[in-house]
C-alpha cells in the first residue's frame, strides 16, 4: 500500500514534469532551435518524465520516504552526517549552509547581476565586441566561487554539492545570454546536459561514499 502511493505521488509529478519539458521544447522548437519532427516534440518530454519517475520511484522505495516533498527528497538525498553528528553541532551545520553562503555575499550577488544585465544591455544597443563577454566570465566565474564556496568554513568547501549549483547558475546566465543575443542555443544546451549529468553522477557518488563512511563510523 505505501508503494502504490508513492508510485502515484510520483506518477502525478512526472506529469507535471512532462508539461514543464513540453513547454521548453515547444519554445525551442518554434525558436528553430530543434530541427525534429514535430512529433519528436512531445517524446522528448515524455522521455525526462519517465526518467525522473523512474529515479524518484526507485529512491524513495528505497530509503522508505513517504512525505512526497521534493525539498525532503533531495535533502535526504545530498545528507552526508549522520543523526548524532547533526544534534552535536546544530550551529554548525546553519553556518556553513549555502544559503548562508550567499547572504553573506549577498552584495557580491547583486554586483554581478548588474554587471551582467549592463552587459547585455550594451551587447544589444551598442553591439560591443563580444571578447568581453569572455572577460566577464571570468569575473563572473570568480565571484560565484567566492559567493558559493565560504572561504571562512572549511565545510563549504569540501561540500561537492556546492559545485552543482555553481554549475546551474552559471548555466544560467549563459542560457538567458544565448536567448536574449539570439544565438544557437541546442549546441550549448546538449553539452550542458551532458556534463549536468555526469556531475550530478559524480556529486551523488561522492555524498553515498560520505554517507557510508560516517555511517561506518
Amino acid at each position: 500500500m505505501k508503494i502504490d502511493n508513492i508510485v502515484k505521488q510520483e506518477l502525478w509529478r512526472s506529469t507535471a514534469v512532462y508539461f514543464v519539458f513540453l513547454l521548453f521544447f515547444m519554445y525551442l522548437y518554434k525558436k528553430g532551435y530543434l530541427s525534429v519532427e514535430p512529433q519528436i516534440v512531445f517524446i522528448l518530454p515524455l522521455i525526462f518524465a519517465a526518467i525522473h519517475f523512474s529515479l524518484l520511484v526507485w529512491y524513495r522505495e528505497k530509503e522508505q520516504l513517504l512525505n512526497p516533498s521534493i525539498s525532503l527528497i533531495i535533502g535526504h538525498i545530498f545528507e552526508s552526517e549522520s543523526h548524532e553528528e547533526k544534534t552535536k553541532k546544530p550551529y554548525e551545520n546553519e553556518e556553513t549552509s549555502i544559503s548562508f553562503s550567499i547572504k553573506k555575499n549577498l552584495r557580491l550577488l547583486i554586483l554581478i547581476i548588474l554587471l551582467y544585465i549592463t552587459y547585455l544591455y550594451a551587447s544589444l544597443v551598442y553591439n560591443i565586441n563580444q571578447i568581453f563577454w569572455i572577460l566577464f566570465l571570468l569575473f563572473m566565474g570568480f565571484v560565484l566561487s567566492k559567493i558559493i564556496y565560504d572561504e571562512s568554513t572549511e565545510a563549504g568547501q569540501k561540500d561537492p554539492v556546492r559545485l552543482l549549483i555553481f554549475y546551474v547558475i552559471a548555466c544560467v546566465f549563459i542560457f538567458v545570454r544565448y536567448l536574449i543575443l539570439d544565438y544557437p542555443i541546442l549546441p550549448i544546451l546538449k553539452g550542458s546536459i551532458i556534463l549536468g549529468a555526469l556531475l550530478v553522477l559524480m556529486v551523488l557518488g561522492i555524498k553515498w561514499s560520505q554517507r557510508k563512511q560516517n555511517s561506518g563510523n
